[in-house]
């Protein structure tokens, strides 16, 4: 099976940072393309007006993307004004992913095992999806 391109859900916190370091690892190691993809909230609005959320979210891939690391990598952001599950399975039909990586949330009561977006995503990927545990 052939992973050409990996989608990562991407958010600057520090299990975004463990999601997004294990999902650039195996990035490399196959030679795939990485999409990096972040949610934001859209102004009232809403379209393709240039809001301080979507300039937020866009300097965050940017900065994520110019990592030394990434340096020799095809990386191509996406910031997407949608809930953060919808913004992840709408690139990875976009691009044909071949693979997601996304974090978990944690653990909120004893019967959860996943969080939203990481449930959210499983339930709907048109492709495979590894979920880094970061909790």
């Amino acid at each position: 099976m052939g992973l050409s391109k990996i989608i990562i859900g991407y958010d600057p916190s520090d299990r975004g940072e463990r999601a997004f370091d294990a999902g650039v690892e195996l990035a490399l190691a196959l030679g795939a393309d990485i999409h990096l993809v972040t949610a934001f909230s859209d102004g009232p609005g809403g379209g393709v007006e240039i809001t301080a959320e979507r300039r937020a979210a866009e300097q965050k891939l940017a900065k994520a993307a110019s990592r030394k690391q990434l340096a020799e990598s095809s990386v191509e952001c996406h910031a997407m004004p949608l809930a953060p599950a919808k913004a992840i399975l709408q690139v990875a039909d976009e691009v044909d992913a071949d693979l997601i990586v996304l974090g978990n949330r944690g653990a909120q009561g004893a019967t959860r095992v996943l969080g939203s977006v990481a449930a959210a995503v499983v339930g709907h990927a048109p492709c495979s999806v590894v979920v880094v545990k970061t909790a």
